[in-house]
């Protein structure tokens, strides 16, 4: 045999004996972890799954865990407490049978280790609710909150405001930051972990692109039809009410409600004093009742939200609410009643002409005196039993057969057959418990001269 043959055949033998070790080594990883294996920190390399299954019971079975934040200690707490529990034989070996036993070679330095996380199924989330709860009460509540970036309206233009990063801390991130940690066999927890974060930041795509629209938003016309009055809603105002939300734009309800009710106490009538224009041309000032309109603000103020948003130019009559309202704007129109006290007398003004001119007899001072304002005619009844108190405490019940009540204390229009004589200063010794009282002769042809809501101004 030649030299060559010789180491020829030598060479054969060391390639079968290492064949047959590599193949030895694959087999053996079959049935172990490869060497370098770490599930949740703890070494498990080249344990079979029984092996494995011991080394975690046993190693997260006496686990302690710390909650730090800066240089404070604010809780700590057991593998027990977090509900961790180990693997099973059964589940090791699945994760076993997923790993690629040829690849032990490149295993073998345990510098390299392969962690693998501990999945959540080793981990119990009534526990972790529990043990979070429990770490957010210790870190307290003053805390700095976070705040995503935003867009906001100041000196007359839009800005991004930088997001704020906060202290703030909740129940859900302090659960998340455990969590992490626990899979990762990481046992001291930083707090800071857990601080809420920004979602929106000052280059998000979708807060830049609301800036665009909200600068072409701010421009738009909004205008209101109030009796005769045309009012365009002030751009600056339509800019300051659009806010962002996570990159989308809204509007602030709040600061349109505030508007609207501006806007509803400068054009409205119900609690206004009015200069009333009196038959004889004299002009009286008479103070708010039960009469008149306002804006519906709760209900006008999701339509001009949406107008906001829509970004188209609109004209619209805002939601009213009341009665009197009249387009030209004429308040009370050509159709109400007026009763003056001092001449003890009534009016039936229908379509701007008097159809009906009657002494009467109002409230007797000071106890009974007819409230002045402009009331409203809100009920019609015919046949109805009047129920009170007399001045000397005793109690009346006074049938009448017409009764239109005008205001919200029980005062109203009605016949009074008890009453002997009308107007003068009848009223001042038998006047009546703030009614006005009207000859049966002529009540009749009030009640069916007056539609339901007119007005009845006194004075």
């Amino acid at each position: 045999m030649t030299h060559r043959s010789r180491w020829v055949s030598a060479g054969l033998t060391v390639i079968a004996i290492l064949a047959i070790g590599y193949g030895w080594r694959t087999a053996h990883y079959n049935s172990h972890f490869l060497s370098d294996t770490q599930i949740g920190g703890i070494q498990v390399g080249g344990q079979t799954a029984q092996q494995a299954a011991q080394t975690l019971k046993s190693k997260l079975a006496n686990q302690t865990y710390t909650v730090k934040e800066h240089d404070n200690s604010l809780a700590t707490f057991t593998s027990h407490d977090a509900g961790v529990k180990a693997y099973s034989t059964t589940q090791l070996k699945q994760m076993i049978s997923k790993q690629n036993s040829f690849s032990w070679p490149v295993h073998s330095d345990s510098a390299s280790a392969d962690d693998q996380r501990l999945s959540a199924s080793a981990l119990n989330d009534a526990d972790l609710n529990a043990l979070a709860t429990k770490v957010e009460q210790s870190a307290g509540t003053n805390r700095t909150a976070t705040h995503n970036a935003q867009l906001v309206y100041k000196g007359h233009q839009f800005t991004i405001q930088k997001p704020v990063y906060g202290t703030e801390v909740s129940k859900a991130s302090i659960k998340a930051a455990l969590t992490k940690a626990i899979e990762n066999h990481q046992t001291t927890i930083d707090l800071r972990d857990a601080y809420v974060k920004p979602t929106v930041l000052t280059h998000s795509k979708s807060l830049v692109s609301a800036k665009t629209k909200a600068e072409k938003l701010a421009k738009n016309h909004i205008t209101y039809r109030i009796t005769n009055h045309s009012v365009q809603v002030p751009n600056k105002d339509i800019a300051s009410w659009l806010t962002t939300s996570n990159g989308q734009i809204s509007t602030s309800n709040t600061k349109i409600k505030q508007y609207l009710t501006q806007l509803s106490y400068q054009y409205g009538t119900l609690h206004k004093t009015r200069h009333f224009k009196a038959h004889d041309g004299k002009t009286y000032k008479v103070p708010a009742g039960l009469y008149g309109w306002t804006i519906n603000v709760s209900a006008e103020t999701p339509k001009l939200s949406k107008a906001v948003l829509a970004g188209k130019p609109v004209t619209r009559t805002p939601v009213l609410k009341g009665m009197g309202y009249h387009k030209d704007g004429s308040d009370l129109g050509s159709t109400y009643i007026e009763v003056s006290k001092p001449e003890q007398h009534m009016w039936v003004h229908k379509n701007g002409k008097i159809i009906i001119s009657t002494p009467v007899v109002t409230g007797k001072p000071v106890a009974g005196t007819t409230p002045s304002g402009v009331w409203d005619v809100w009920s019609k009844q015919r046949n109805a039993v009047l129920r009170g108190k007399n001045d000397d405490g005793s109690n009346y019940a006074s049938p009448v057969k017409y009764w239109m009540p005008i205001d919200d204390t029980g005062v109203g229009i009605h016949d009074s057959p008890w009453q002997p004589r009308y107007g003068g200063d009848w009223y001042l010794t038998h006047g009546s418990h703030g009614c006005v009282n009207t000859p049966p002769d002529i009540v009749g042809k009030v009640y069916a001269a007056v539609p339901l809501h007119t007005a009845v101004v006194i004075y």
